[in-house]
């Protein structure tokens, strides 16, 4: 009885590949069609038949599901609602660390879990950071915004050996140049 509702609904829904403008009319029918729950068994409580939740029977193509709310993403955003300028990723801030020569470190994934299983070697290599590669250190920068790229200076900074590249010209401190 659900299936053949089911496939009705669907049919009638998807008959013609929706357009831009009609994408709107589209989700409010299928969340009309969702709101249909199952006939529920005399043996559950009252209590759980007073607020029936809504089923989802599938999930729209391009990321929408049947009640129109988009997957979370770690985007920048845009422009802010209240400012209008751009807003720092803070997913990128807890994982990563810049360096003032322009490079991201990171700590290995996994580098804590099941270390019984790991040999010593690889226990060693967890322990150690990874830079990021010319691709992912731009799209970091992208990622943040202009405070988080300029130098910062911490006391006992775990990270201060790092902080200076001069066996390369391009990233050599004014003292080394010749």
């Amino acid at each position: 009885m659900l299936r053949s509702f089911v496939t009705s609904a669907l049919r009638s829904v998807c008959r013609q590949p929706p357009a831009a403008s009609s994408l709107v009319p589209l989700v409010q029918r299928i969340q009309r069609a969702s709101l249909v729950t199952l006939a529920r068994p005399s043996l559950l409580p009252t209590s759980s038949l007073t607020s029936p939740a809504p089923l989802q029977f599938f999930q729209l193509p391009g990321g929408l599901s049947a009640t129109g709310s988009a997957p979370s993403t770690r985007t920048v955003t845009k422009f802010s609602l209240i400012k209008g300028k751009r807003k720092t990723v803070k997913a990128v801030l807890k994982r990563f660390k810049r360096l003032e020569w322009g490079a991201w470190i990171r700590t290995h994934s996994g580098r804590q879990k099941k270390l019984f299983k790991k040999s010593s070697a690889l226990r060693r290599r967890l322990k150690q950071h990874v830079f990021t590669n010319a691709t992912q250190s731009w799209l970091l920068d992208k990622m943040v915004t202009n405070f988080w790229r300029r130098p910062k200076h911490y006391i006992n900074d775990p990270y201060r050996p790092y902080h200076s590249r001069n066996e390369y010209y391009a990233t050599q401190s004014k003292i080394f140049k010749v």
